[in-house]
């Protein structure tokens, strides 16, 4: 065996052990949601003879008893054990490596490509920042002369956004006349966009946030696409920002546009809000949204201009004419487990699971 041989060996082998490692550190912390679960309840719904059941259900239809835990925690939080759920670890580590692949999926961290491939769908940027150059929409080089003329004449808030960010950690929101653009890191591309002002209903809701769906699409063998999932994230307490991580609520909706009764915590996975939010005192039921099917249709059409990945979440918000206007798109790790628990099975009707696999 050659040198070249043994190398990919070895580099096989390490894939192998992080991917086993991320199973054991996966399920840890499935078990360990679980007891705050229980916790926060008081009791426990999983007795001897339901977790024997689980484990069953893990083995007839994912091949092994091993992936027990998330669907363990998905009881403990619906307080019922539901046949047809997908175990995250499952999802994660087997399904979403078949259905994204790797070399594929990073393109939906290069916000600043966003306008280029998905048009006017997309929120049209002022300009962009790639590689330590200025580029206009277009992607066309603009001096700072230029670059100065366009935030003069636009005078309103934008949004400065770096490449690659989570979280909403990596955003800014400022006027142009504050933006310097002297002070970009060369070694990070930006987008620069304005800022959407949101349809009235969402603005109601929390007005200090820009509140977006995530609508999860799924591309079929047929090369149609499939509806998983829709919610709607908002802020709460004057945040700029709607992220789950940093303490937004969501609401679920179905595939007609109606909400769920209650919000739900986003960083606390099951915890119910109330029916109204805890600010504004806004009505959930009365969200009513005449666009929401054609921010679906959007969502789909776009997916088949991106046809490389078969799951895609989508982050979009609806601006204040009523159209729907995608803030930024996810094909790394679509958020999933707290969905699925509270809400599925989202797959049943939608992909075909592969019995019998295992994990390395």
């Amino acid at each position: 065996m050659n040198f070249e041989d043994r190398y990919f060996r070895f580099e096989e082998s390490i894939r192998n052990l992080i991917v086993k490692y991320s199973f054991v550190y996966s399920r840890i912390r499935a078990h360990k949601r679980r007891r705050c679960i229980i916790k926060y309840y008081g009791t426990a719904v999983i007795d001897r003879k339901l977790k024997k059941r689980i484990k069953q259900y893990a083995r007839q239809k994912f091949g092994t008893k091993s992936y027990w835990p998330y669907l363990a925690l998905y009881t403990e939080m619906r307080r019922e054990f539901v046949e047809g759920w997908l175990p995250y670890d499952y999802y994660r580590y087997v399904l979403l490596p078949k259905m994204n692949p790797k070399n594929y999926r990073y393109l939906s961290d290069a916000k600043t490509y966003d306008y280029r491939l998905f048009g006017e769908f997309a929120i049209k940027p002022l300009f962009v920042y790639v590689s330590g150059i200025f580029y206009n929409a277009d992607l066309e080089t603009i001096n700072i002369s230029e670059l100065t003329n366009i935030l003069a004449e636009f005078d309103d808030t934008i949004v400065v956004k770096e490449e690659f960010g989570m979280k909403g950690k990596q955003i800014q929101i400022i006027h142009s006349s504050e933006f310097e653009p002297e002070k970009l890191s060369k070694n990070i591309n930006y987008v620069i966009q304005p800022y959407v002002r949101q349809y009235k209903v969402l603005n109601d809701l929390h007005p200090q946030s820009l509140n977006s769906f995530r609508v999860t699409t799924y591309l079929k063998d047929n090369g149609e696409v499939d509806l998983i999932f829709v919610i709607l994230r908002f802020g709460v307490d004057g945040s700029r920002l709607d992220n789950l991580s940093i303490g937004g609520e969501y609401l679920y909706f179905d595939s007609s546009g109606k909400p769920s009764e209650t919000s739900y915590y986003g960083d606390m996975w099951c915890y119910k809000g109330g029916v109204r939010h805890k600010n504004t005192g806004f009505l959930f039921s009365d969200i009513n949204l005449p666009m929401f099917g054609k921010m679906l249709d959007e969502c789909k059409k776009a997916h088949k201009k991106y046809p490389y990945l078969r799951l895609i979440g989508w982050d979009v918000c609806i601006d204040e004419t009523g159209d729907p206007k995608l803030v930024e798109w996810n094909a790394i790790c679509p958020g999933f487990w707290p969905f699925e628990a509270l809400f599925g099975p989202l797959w049943k009707e939608h992909i075909e699971i592969f019995p019998g696999e295992n994990e390395n």
